[in-house]
């Protein structure tokens, strides 16, 4: 009796522990997680087209149509506050529509971290961050190779890794940890396979938007 005694209590004991371990990695899991928002800014460039001669022309023609944002499949908006790890900035993902006639081989959208500030020959900056997708290339160097974008085509712009986290290279040039406001200008490079190049600002986020 007495050892069976003993054997229950240490058994309680192990799934007590065991319990703890779980709710304790849980919990951590819940305490990386904060609130992220992704702001819209206005920007001054006007679209613009250069040729392959480096000829430079302003255009009111859109080439790209930015459809939405999304983070692990669920659709984040911007202005909208939503949850979300450290890591949050490598796992975003941007569909946009080629609406040109023309076929795309890099496709790059700019945005910036305004937390991650720095300064360099006495003077401040703040760092960006870059979503593509360009042909040849693999998402976090993994999945499908991505293909030249045909005209009516939809992709989605990703973080192309670098060798170096991205986390790891805000932390070491600015000493921020955790990046919680990403700023969104409609800032969309098309490069096209011809060698000409478009350049659009301001463009509205989900179809139909102004």
């Amino acid at each position: 009796m007495h050892d069976l005694m003993t054997w229950k209590r240490t058994s309680a004991i192990r799934w007590l522990l065991l319990v703890g371990v779980v709710t304790g990695s849980g919990l951590d899991l819940q305490a990386q997680k904060r609130d992220r928002l992704i702001t819209t800014i206005r920007s001054g460039m006007r679209e613009s087209i250069r040729q392959p001669d480096g000829s430079l022309t302003f255009t009111n023609l859109s080439t790209v149509e930015v459809i939405g944002f999304s983070l692990g499949g669920v659709t984040v908006n911007p202005g909208q506050v939503f949850q979300a790890d450290d890591d949050w900035l490598t796992n975003l993902r941007v569909k946009v529509k080629n609406i040109s006639g023309k076929s795309i081989s890099h496709l790059r959208m700019n945005l910036a971290l305004p937390e991650a500030k720095f300064t360099q020959d006495g003077r401040n900056y703040s760092m960006g961050l870059s979503l593509d997708y360009k042909a040849g290339a693999r998402a976090n160097n993994e999945g499908a190779e991505m293909k030249v974008i045909l005209p009516g085509d939809e992709v989605e712009l990703v973080y192309l890794e670098t060798g170096v986290s991205l986390s790891q290279e805000i932390a070491s040039r600015t000493g921020v940890t955790s990046i919680t406001i990403l700023q969104y200008g409609g800032d969309v490079t098309a490069f096209f396979v011809d060698g000409s190049q478009w350049r659009g600002s301001n463009l509205p986020v989900g179809r139909g938007s102004n």
